[in-house]
């Protein structure tokens, strides 16, 4: 629009020097005002696309200490080996815990065998000192 003035302020040969000067100052009165409008609209896309790198900054942020979080999880869990290790640990730990049970149940069984044997002579030597007395 503004060329279009000065076009047609240049192409008019009757419109004197001050009709060219009155009409150069509403085009610069027109360009200041498109200029600021622009200024205003660019500054406006400016600050929205500050406002969403902050935005992304934040989410990046957030994002590494997440990342930090995993880590140290990572670092404190218990790894396939450990896992392994432990397997093989419980494993000799049941065997041995299998083989003390298996001997304290022998042991158990002798010990209940000489108490019954014991029993049984007390009680024969009782018959045989009570029958042989009557």
């Amino acid at each position: 629009m503004v060329d279009e003035t000065i076009r047609r302020c240049h192409r008019r040969q009757e419109v004197g020097r001050e009709g060219c000067l009155v009409n150069s100052e509403v085009i610069l009165a027109m360009a200041d005002e498109r200029f600021e409008r622009r200024l205003t609209e660019e500054s406006a896309a400016v600050r929205q696309e500050i406002a969403a790198l902050r935005s992304e900054m934040a989410t990046r942020a957030e994002t590494q200490a997440i990342r930090d979080d995993v880590n140290a999880i990572r670092q404190t869990m218990a790894t396939h080996q450990d896992v392994n290790d432990l397997r093989q640990e419980m494993s000799s730990g049941f065997i041995r815990l299998e083989r003390e049970l298996s001997n304290t149940r022998v042991d158990m069984i002798k010990w209940s065998f000489m108490f019954w044997t014991g029993q049984c002579l007390a009680i024969l030597g009782f018959l045989f000192v009570f029958l042989r007395n009557q």
